[in-house]
């Protein structure tokens, strides 16, 4: 019995010698990134493009006005962050 607590008492005095106080250790250093939201985005025509004779300084002119559309966004991903990587300094 006195064999067996001189062996564990032993074993605790290696594993408290070896495990000596250090400071942490530097892996890396790392810079945390905004990724935005990833949307689907579709068009809905509201007017067509409609091209007009206009009369200005005594001549026609052809003029056009351009289509008018409505954006309709659909959220696909939320936005996120990630850890990126940077040069320690």
């Amino acid at each position: 019995m006195k064999l067996k607590i001189a062996i564990i008492s032993a074993c605790f005095a290696v594993t408290a010698g070896g495990a000596q106080a250090q400071g942490p250790t530097l892996i890396g250093c790392y810079k945390k990134v905004k990724v935005p939201a990833q949307y689907e985005v579709s068009k809905t025509l509201i007017k067509e493009p409609v091209r007009k004779y206009i009369k200005r300084n005594g001549r026609y002119e052809l003029v056009e006005y351009a289509a008018i559309y409505q954006e309709d966004r659909k959220l696909i991903k939320e936005e996120y962050f990630v850890m990126k990587e940077v040069v320690c300094n």
